[in-house]
């Protein structure tokens, strides 16, 4: 996957990606859609990213342009560049989890799916990344459900969902993912949830989201990703969602444990 996406980023639309009337330096704009590519494992550790070169010639802007976006990578920690080695992605920590009850997380999602209303924008059964694949632990030809959905408030967007979930189940199909919450859907195709683990950070629009959810390219997004499994351990859900922090606010409230803390 991290050829295709690198493909992509250089393909005869790719200087589209970039704006010349917005106040985000060109640099800036360049930086923010490789950091959260290389973030949600599009781009995955060890991929080589295109030269300065290349990265001027694919996205129509100086070699300067582009060697000022990898070097924010690089003060970023996502990529190391080396003399006649060229600029590859390493390791990014991961944080310490938080754990919480399960049972509050679900019944606040059944809320918000009936609060708010779902545009499905895709879905198709496809072949995830080689990225996504290793989470699942599935093999090169195994199929996944991939659905990209757009969640309003009235017509105000304010989430964009970008899911793979492994299961066959005829329920798990356009229709009725544009008509019903996934919880329900899970339920129905039989997939019991007993573990979540999340990851909030906050990251920048890229021309995609920011087209659906009407901001600026560059507006700072919090972003969530969600990895659900079964009783057995195995991931059976991944979820990547972008909101814009004008419109939802994302609240815990946590029980501190009478024996003390850190």
């Amino acid at each position: 996957m991290s050829q295709d996406t690198l493909a992509t980023l250089l393909s005869a639309n790719a200087h589209k990606l970039l704006r010349n009337d917005l106040p985000t330096p060109l640099y800036h704009q360049m930086f923010s859609l490789l950091r959260d590519r290389i973030l949600n494992g599009e781009i995955p550790r060890g991929a080589r990213i295109p030269t300065e070169f290349d990265l001027a010639d694919g996205f129509g802007v100086s070699r300067i342009t582009a060697k000022r976006a990898l070097d924010e990578l690089a003060a970023e920690g996502l990529v190391e560049r080396r003399r006649g080695k060229g600029t590859h992605v390493i390791h990014r920590s991961r944080p310490k989890p938080m754990h919480s009850p399960l049972t509050g997380l679900l019944e606040s999602l059944e809320v918000l799916a009936e609060h708010t209303k779902v545009q499905l924008l895709q879905f198709r059964r496809a072949v995830p990344p080689e990225p996504i694949r290793a989470l699942f632990d599935t093999g090169p030809r195994d199929l996944l459900a991939h659905a990209i959905r757009l969640r309003l408030r009235g017509d105000t967007p304010f989430g964009y969902y970008n899911s793979w979930t492994n299961t066959d189940h005829p329920d798990f199909s356009e229709a009725k993912l544009s008509n019903s919450s996934r919880l329900k859907l899970f339920q129905s195709a039989g997939i019991q949830i007993k573990q979540v683990e999340q990851v909030l950070s906050a990251v920048n629009a890229d021309a995609i989201a920011a087209l659906h959810l009407k901001v600026e390219p560059g507006t700072a997004l919090l972003a969530l990703e969600r990895r659900s499994y079964d009783g057995d351990g195995n991931m059976v859900d991944l979820l990547s969602v972008l909101y814009r922090p004008d419109q939802f606010t994302y609240q815990m409230t946590l029980d501190v444990d009478a024996g003390g803390h850190d």
